[in-house]
């Protein structure tokens, strides 16, 4: 018998348990609501990017039309 015999199911069993611990220790913090709350917070604070290659529309505030 080897150190790692993978034929075990124990191996594999311990394995799974390892590896679902590392993805939680890892993926649980990104869903909780402070996560949520801060993600929205950078969205909705970042800066607006034009990143479209049409030109832009301006228009003036202070159009008055001519009489």
């Amino acid at each position: 018998m080897t150190a790692m015999d993978f034929d075990n199911p124990v191996v594999w069993l311990v394995g799974g348990l390892i590896l679902g611990a590392v993805v939680i220790v890892f993926v649980a913090p990104r869903f909780s609501t402070e996560a949520r709350l801060e993600r929205r917070r950078r969205k909705n604070n970042a800066p607006i990017v034009n990143k479209s290659q049409r030109r832009t529309v301006r228009f003036n505030a202070r159009t008055k039309g001519k009489k």
